[in-house]
Parts: C-alpha cells; sequence; structure tokens
C-alpha cells in the first residue's frame, strides 16, 4: 500500500516517485466514472512535484466545479471533449513551469523537439485524413500505459474517443512549437481565455478592414520606416497583390489559415511565364483553368510566401489579426540549395569564351562583351557591373579596384543599390582584366566620351540595369554546347563559378567572404577592426584565380582598347 508522504494535499509518494490524486464528489462519481482523478508526476523530488500537483488541482477544481453548477453538459461526446480538454490545458500550464523553472520533463513525449515535433505533427494529421484509428488507439494506449492521463475507464477506446484524442495531440504540439518561438499568441485560437464577466455593450462595433487597405497601410509603413525603398517597394507589392489576387478583396479577418494556404497551392499552379502570348490578359483563375506545363518553381512561392508572411506578422502586431496564419506554410523543396544553380567547368567557359560571338567579335554591345568576364575574375553580381559609373573604376593602393557603392557621382547623379550592407566592397580586379583587357583604359574612354556610366547602353528595366543583358546572355549561352548539370547555368553561374574555384580549393575565408559581399564568418572580424584592405583581398584571393582556360584570343576585340 503506497505510503502517504508529508507533502502538500493532492501528492502521495509511491515508491520514489510522486503522483497526483485529487477526489472526486458523490454526486458526480457515476458521470465521470471514478472516484478520483490520479496522475503520476514523474519525479522523486518534492521541490518538483509541489508546483506540479498546485497547476493540476487548479485545473482539476475548476472543471469539476463547472460540472457540478450545471455549465458542462455529460452526455458521451461532451464528457470526451471535456476529458481532453482538460487534459491539453493541464499539461500545457505544466509545460510552461517546466520551462520556466527549467525542471526534469515527467514525460519527454510532451516536450518539444525542434524537427521531430513538426515530422509528429504531420504523422497524426495523417492519421486523422486516413481515418487508421487502430493506430490513433496504439497512442491512446502508449499514452495511458506512461500515465500521461488516468487511463479514462469510464470511456471505451472508440473510434470517436482516438480521432478527439488525436486532435487534441495535434493542438498541444502545436501549441508547444509555437511557444518554443516565444508566440503565445497562436494558442489563444484553440484556448480561447475564460470568459470574462458579461460587460454592457459597446457603443459601436468596428468593421474591420479590407485586405487591399491593410496593404496599402503596410506599404505606406514600411516605406516611412525607410525599411523599403520605392524600387522594392514596387517589387514586394507585386507578389503581396497575388493575395487580393486570389481570395478578393475580403476582410482581414477572413484572411486564416485555410485561405494563405489556398493562396500557396494556386501559385503553384501558375505558369513560369505568366507574360506570354497564352496567359497575357487572363485572370490567375483562368491561368490555372488552362493547366500550364511549365508552373513556377518551389522557390518563387516560398519567397512570396516569405513576403506574405512579413505582411500578415506586420498585421498581427497592429492587431488586424489575432496571429499570423502564414506560420509554417513554406514548401521543402527537393534539391538541396547547393543545386538550384550550378557553376560552370573549365569545359563550359572553353566553350562559351569560344563561341563565335567572341571569337569572330559579333558582340553588338560593350556590356555584352565585358559584364560576363567582369563577373567570372571578380564574383560581382550582375547588377553590381552593370550600375557601375566610370569613376567606380579606380586605383587603390595602386591596385586597380570596382568601387562598389550607392553613392552618388561627382555630379550629382545616384541610381545604383546594393543588395545588402556587406555589398559594399572594393573588388581588386584581375591581372587579365588590367593587362590583358586594358578594362580600366575602356572605363576612362568611356569617361572621355561624355558618359557617367560605363555601359550606358543598360538602361533600367523592372528597377534593374541588367534585365536586357539577363535576357541577351540567356540567348546566348542556350546557343553553346555546355556539360550537363544538376541545377541551372545562367548569368549567376559565373559567379557561382568564382566562390566554386575557392570552395574546391578550401579558401573561402574572411578576405574572400568580404570580395565575395557576404558577411564575415567570424564575429571578431565583422565586429572589431576595419575592412580587410584591397591589397589583402588581391594577395589571399584575387591573385589565386586561374581557371586553367585560355583567353588571350579576346585581347583582339574591338572593345579592349588598343
Amino acid at each position: 500500500m503506497p505510503r502517504i508522504a508529508r507533502s502538500p494535499n493532492h501528492l502521495y509518494l509511491k515508491g520514489t516517485t510522486y503522483y497526483f490524486r485529487h477526489v472526486v464528489p458523490n454526486a458526480l462519481r457515476h458521470s465521470l466514472g471514478r472516484s478520483e482523478i490520479r496522475m503520476s508526476l514523474r519525479t522523486g523530488y518534492l521541490a518538483e512535484a509541489r508546483p506540479k500537483a498546485r497547476i493540476l488541482a487548479s485545473g482539476v477544481k475548476q472543471v469539476l466545479t463547472r460540472i457540478q453548477d450545471g455549465e458542462l453538459p455529460m452526455d458521451d461526446f461532451d464528457r470526451i471533449k471535456l476529458f481532453l480538454r482538460d487534459f491539453l490545458e493541464r499539461f500545457l500550464k505544466e509545460n510552461e513551469q517546466i520551462s520556466i523553472n527549467n525542471l526534469t520533463p515527467p514525460n519527454p513525449i510532451l516536450q518539444y523537439v525542434p524537427g521531430k515535433t513538426e515530422e509528429l505533427i504531420d504523422h497524426l494529421k495523417g492519421l486523422l485524413v486516413s481515418r487508421d484509428y487502430d493506430t490513433m488507439r496504439e497512442y491512446m494506449v502508449l499514452a495511458a500505459e506512461g500515465d500521461v492521463f488516468g487511463p479514462p475507464q469510464s470511456f471505451d477506446l472508440t473510434d470517436e474517443f482516438a480521432h478527439e484524442f488525436t486532435k487534441t495531440l495535434i493542438a498541444y504540439y502545436r501549441i508547444i512549437s509555437r511557444r518554443a518561438e516565444g508566440d503565445y499568441a497562436f494558442e489563444n485560437t484553440i484556448l480561447p481565455p475564460e470568459p470574462a464577466a458579461p460587460q454592457p455593450p459597446a457603443q459601436e462595433t468596428k468593421s474591420p478592414i479590407l485586405l487591399s487597405e491593410a496593404l496599402k497601410r503596410y506599404k505606406a509603413d514600411r516605406i516611412a520606416a525607410k525599411r523599403w525603398s520605392e524600387g522594392s517597394a514596387k517589387d514586394i507589392m507585386s507578389t503581396l497583390n497575388s493575395l487580393t489576387d486570389v481570395l478578393g478583396d475580403i476582410p482581414m479577418n477572413e484572411v486564416d489559415r485555410q485561405a494563405v494556404r489556398h493562396v500557396r497551392d494556386t501559385l503553384l499552379q501558375l505558369p513560369r511565364f505568366r507574360n506570354s502570348k497564352r496567359f497575357k490578359g487572363k485572370t490567375i483563375q483562368e491561368m490555372v483553368a488552362l493547366e500550364p506545363d511549365n508552373t513556377v518553381a518551389v522557390s518563387t512561392v516560398n519567397n512570396n510566401l516569405t513576403n506574405i508572411s512579413s505582411f500578415l506578422t506586420w498585421c498581427e502586431d497592429e492587431q488586424l489579426i489575432p496571429t499570423n496564419p502564414a506560420h509554417r506554410l513554406k514548401i521543402k523543396e527537393e534539391k538541396p540549395e547547393t543545386e538550384h544553380r550550378s557553376p560552370y567547368t573549365t569545359k563550359d567557359l572553353e566553350n562559351l569564351f569560344n563561341a563565335p560571338q567572341y571569337v569572330e567579335d559579333t558582340f553588338l554591345h560593350p556590356s555584352d562583351f565585358w559584364c560576363p568576364l567582369l563577373s567570372l575574375f571578380t564574383g560581382a553580381r550582375r547588377e553590381e557591373v552593370c550600375q557601375l559609373h566610370v569613376e567606380d573604376v579606380r586605383q587603390e593602393e595602386g591596385l586597380w579596384v570596382l568601387d562598389v557603392n550607392k553613392k552618388r557621382n561627382v555630379h550629382g547623379f545616384a541610381n545604383k543599390k546594393l543588395k545588402n550592407p556587406s555589398a559594399k566592397r572594393l573588388l581588386p580586379l584581375h591581372p587579365f582584366l588590367v593587362e590583358t583587357l586594358r578594362f580600366p583604359e575602356f572605363a576612362q574612354q568611356q569617361a572621355e566620351n561624355g558618359h557617367l556610366r560605363v555601359f550606358p547602353e543598360l538602361v533600367k528595366i523592372k528597377e534593374k540595369y541588367g534585365h536586357k543583358l539577363g535576357e541577351r546572355f540567356s540567348c546566348f549561352k542556350n546557343s553553346i554546347d555546355l556539360e550537363e548539370a544538376d541545377g541551372v547555368k545562367d548569368f549567376h553561374s559565373l559567379r557561382h563559378t568564382f566562390s566554386n574555384f575557392f570552395k574546391q580549393k578550401k579558401m573561402q575565408d574572411d578576405p574572400f567572404e568580404q570580395t565575395f559581399g557576404h558577411k564575415l564568418k567570424k564575429m571578431s572580424a565583422e565586429r572589431y577592426g576595419g575592412r580587410f584592405p584591397a591589397s589583402m583581398c588581391f594577395d589571399e584571393v584575387i591573385a589565386h584565380l586561374d581557371y586553367g582556360v585560355d583567353l588571350s584570343h579576346l585581347a583582339k576585340s574591338k572593345f579592349v582598347p588598343r
């Protein structure tokens, strides 16, 4: 017979483990099918058992009082839901108490484990969809055997109980996973707070604003807070407008989880090229109805979801919605990120730069000749080379560099932008560009001809100077015989080729990261001291670059100064 420990009410020690016990009033024993509620606290330490017992006692007392007062009907289905709601509330409180006091979990299965908990939620959802009640009952038996609940002796292991139990587990895991991220508002959508005392009716009920109005306010707020430029606002709002395109201009209180999931699933069915002749002028619904073969990439949809989620988080902060319904709706991509775009091989580079356009010098525009070479030998992004001002090609410490910045030039001309703060840097020019192709002299010639920009033939389209260049390079690249790869090969692959060269040589250190325009990996290098001088980036990065391809014939081009 278990001995009673000298401990607070509702606690007793059985062997080395404390248990919670609460006597059920006589009037409720028949309807509840039990004389007491008993549960293992999974600890032998009184200091841990006490707070758990107090939490459980409070919850049980509230539920029993509500039953006695007739607030909770006790037909079979209601008793099931009452029991499981009590289970959910009690263990959520226990989970919080454990987290605050850094206690030992009484049952590891009830604790959040990053990744594993999300997998378990998906598994449980699958059981509900397939109506696999046998497996659901197995979970119930495991829970009962582990003293997660009584077990509920007054309930048979019916399909109905298994169904409700599985839904309750899903709710529990969803709540604790959101708590792990600091989100305590989400659970109010599942467990609304106890009703407050009746209040007199409000004089005026505020109508929820429409989605279009919320989007308008969001844009104005982001620009006023200097989070967006006018250019980035245009790009981001073009993706956010998919919300009204798909859902219509609905009230914000109707933008729920189901609605955002519908937007995501609709975007996945859209054609990759929406402005092509087949789809131009058609609504989203009409495009989806045509069942396009070449649909948008998963990465594109995920980028849209990132913007949508940021908008809905703002709406949550502004109290337009209770919580962000786009949380964790991104789609898992099959390919790892490194396979989305492939670098060019040595054979690819030989084929590219020995193509007729280079050998026969038939390019019409200087940018078609120079920009691929600049990106390949500096690792610069396409827009970084396309937006260069003539004064950005200059000398630093006796070295020729590209000064990647967004400053106004000497004439007050400002039309450059940076992808991120780390993109601002000095890029030392490779000797091949300086000595063989004499690029600094080409930039000087452009200045002497009255041009403010190195490549004045490139005009801004969709806020980017490199738009047309990218299209022309794509056509040029498609005419070349390239080796097969897991990812696509495009203009940006030139930058990947630069990165891959140093990756294979295990030289992607801090000087490389600065040259490449990435945030430095080592915190000390990022926070303390100045940036690495251009001479160090040249000596430790650019000077080592050798693709093993003979490109000396390019010096004969009409775009190379004599």
